[in-house]
């Protein structure tokens, strides 16, 4: 597995951030890598994303859940959680972690770890964006 954990301010408070992350039919609104998602259930998608350059689907569940502070999406393949710290400010400190099967990458991307790291950064920019535009 390749682990990579990034953090970003959010001018948004931790119920509002929650409230976006366990939404999943809001994610193809500020994660640039999905390509498409399809809803099964409340708490569960098909999700074709694109790592690297590469197309990679899977189906993922919503996991552990604390409100306000902690989100988990969990696949065979992939599995992202953030940690929702509230800041004095009344905005968030979002800790995302992604781990990834090295195996869904390699051999088509020679730096895997930096492929995921920079997807999540990305995707948390995204996140950044559109929670602050839509509250």
């Amino acid at each position: 597995m390749i682990v990579t954990q990034e953090q970003m301010r959010v001018a948004v408070p931790p119920m509002s951030a929650y409230g976006h992350l366990v939404h999943f039919t809001e994610y193809p609104r500020f994660m640039s890598g999905i390509l498409g998602l399809t809803p099964s259930g409340d708490r569960a998608a098909h999700l074709a994303l694109d790592i690297g350059g590469r197309r990679v689907e899977l189906d993922a569940v919503l996991g552990d859940t604390e409100e306000g502070r902690y989100v988990r999406w969990d696949s065979a393949q992939l599995i992202e959680a953030f940690w929702l710290e509230p800041l004095a400010d009344g905005a968030t400190n979002v800790v995302a972690v992604a781990q990834l099967d090295e195996r869904l990458v390699r051999p088509h991307d020679a730096q895997p770890d930096a492929t995921l790291h920079a997807r999540l950064r990305m995707d948390l920019k995204g996140f950044k964006r559109y929670c602050e535009e839509s509250d």
